[in-house]
């Protein structure tokens, strides 16, 4: 059964405290955030490659504009 959007946007934010906080949404930019930086960064690799086995770069992560971005690394 495959998660929803909100679902793994949930389960993303729970790994990432940085991605925490009120009004932050899949369409926030990312580069807004103060607590978006390069730990925030190797928590979401880190989110991805223990939930999904999908291993992706520090480069691949910082490319995403919105945590919606960072979802497109998930096949659904």
């Amino acid at each position: 059964m495959s998660k929803s959007e909100t679902e793994l946007w949930s389960a993303l934010q729970a790994d990432v405290d940085g991605l925490m906080g009120p009004g932050i949404t899949l369409e926030t930019r990312l580069e807004t955030l103060p607590q978006w930086d390069s730990l925030a960064i190797l928590l979401v690799i880190t989110h991805f490659e223990q939930a999904h086995g999908l291993v992706l770069s520090g480069k691949q992560i910082r490319a995403c504009k919105t945590g919606r971005d960072l979802l497109q690394f998930i096949p659904r």
